[in-house]
């Protein structure tokens, strides 16, 4: 069940939406002013990788693909 931007035409309001069928990305209705004529939003999306200490990856400034530590 993916959940929608959409922006309302009439306030401008952007909200999001919850879409449990394709059919109900046209029954989005604004929260602020209940208006129907709404618009679906490009968005991005984020996700997360195990072990990274700040989102971002741990190893930005790392030059090498391989492992660090493992058997010698």
């Amino acid at each position: 069940m993916p959940i929608y931007e959409f922006k309302c035409k009439k306030c401008g309001n952007v909200f999001e939406f919850l879409c449990f069928r394709s059919s109900d990305e046209d029954t989005a209705t604004c929260p602020s002013c209940g208006g129907n004529k709404t618009e679906k939003l490009l968005s991005i999306f984020s996700s997360a990788s195990s072990g990274s200490s700040n989102g971002f990856g741990s190893s930005l400034g790392s030059a090498s693909c391989s492992p660090s530590g493992g058997f010698s």
